[in-house]
């Protein structure tokens, strides 16, 4: 895990607010190393600290201000501090075991003549928001142009009985892949739908974004804002926080990072997202992927990922999980009480 960064981002060393909270949460670091240099077990406390240090550095918004007061009206107190900290590793936790593979086909309309058939099918069909994850998939693959937003490859469940179809993907000498929907802030993963929301809103409240609750709230998680068509790879690495999009200076154009080149390899620089229609087919909310890539950074600088995948390997080792793999939430409840303790406190 990364060390915090002695200095704050330019633009936020004249705000005393900022420089403030930012030098107790140094403070707190130097402290929390100590301890853990003594032999006291408080590596968890570390990433906390470092996962709100790293906020004032990957703040998904130019304006940091919300996010400070915040900070300020809980009167810079260390614990609290750290429930900040705590808060997105909650949320961390649940991402990196969320990702499912939700394959799906649309053959009920793969009988159609053309892809316009098919679009004008899928409109006609979803005049109202999606209201479930199928009604979601559909929507973003005609939005998508029935390929992957990353790769270009097309859906092959579309293609298979699609004279049109056939013959772009001959032209273009293009690939076919079976699609996910993949979601920007996913579904809840189990059973244990209020944790999770409750950890959604505690990032996004964190964040300054309240207004989003309503956006995403209830069957609103499948709003096409949230979603986009990938293959299930792409999918894997960006719904565990493996890749994300930063946004340039173009609309709806952005730069593809990941935590390990490796996951970049024979995939594009950028990603441009396009529609047919912007009112019937809205594009993916910038503010939401910008969150997602502020998250995605957040977790691998301050150790969280690392972390989690050590405890998750060591509940494993241990049998925690059971043989049918049905014991996901066993598994996050067991990592989750894992982390009761007592947090380092500053001295005065």
């Amino acid at each position: 895990m990364a060390a915090l960064p002695p200095k704050l981002p330019s633009g936020l060393h004249d705000d005393a607010d900022v420089t403030g909270a930012y030098c107790k949460c140094l403070e707190l670091e130097r402290i929390i190393r100590s301890e853990i240099n003594s032999g006291n077990g408080v590596e968890r406390q570390m990433i906390y600290c470092r996962i709100f240090g790293y906020l004032f550095h990957h703040f998904p918004a130019r304006d940091i201000t919300k996010f400070v007061q915040e900070v300020v009206n809980i009167n810079f107190d260390c614990e609290k501090l750290l429930d900040i900290g705590k808060c997105f590793y909650v949320y961390f936790v649940k991402l990196l075991m969320s990702y499912k593979g939700h394959i799906s086909t649309l053959s009920s309309h793969s009988s159609r003549g053309s892809v316009d058939n098919l679009v004008d099918k899928i409109t006609n069909e979803l005049q109202e928001a999606p209201q479930n994850h199928h009604t979601a998939k559909m929507r973003a693959l005609a939005r998508d142009g029935f390929r992957c937003v990353v790769t270009k490859a097309y859906d092959i469940f579309t293609t298979v009985d699609d004279v049109k179809f056939r013959q772009t993907i001959e032209k273009e000498g293009a690939s076919t892949t079976v699609t996910d929907c993949a979601y920007i802030f996913p579904m809840s993963p189990g059973s244990d739908e209020e944790t999770y929301a409750a950890s959604v809103w505690a990032v996004l409240d964190c964040f300054g974004y309240h207004s989003l609750r309503q956006e995403l709230d209830g069957a609103n998680i499948h709003r096409l804002e949230n979603v986009m068509t990938m293959d299930p790879t792409v999918h894997y690495l960006f719904e565990t926080l493996k890749i994300w999009f930063m946004a340039t200076a173009v609309p709806h154009k952005y730069e593809t990072e990941a935590a390990n080149h490796l996951y970049l390899i024979h995939r594009p620089k950028c990603v441009t997202f396009s529609t047919p229609d912007p009112d019937k087919y809205p594009l993916p909310n910038p503010t939401y992927l910008a969150i997602h890539a502020a998250c995605a950074k957040v977790a691998h600088l301050s150790g969280a990922v690392k972390y989690i995948r050590n405890v998750l390997e060591r509940m494993e080792d241990t049998h925690v999980l059971a043989e049918d793999g049905g014991s996901s939430e066993l598994l996050y409840t067991a990592i989750l009480s894992s982390m009761c303790g007592s947090y380092v406190t500053l001295s005065s």
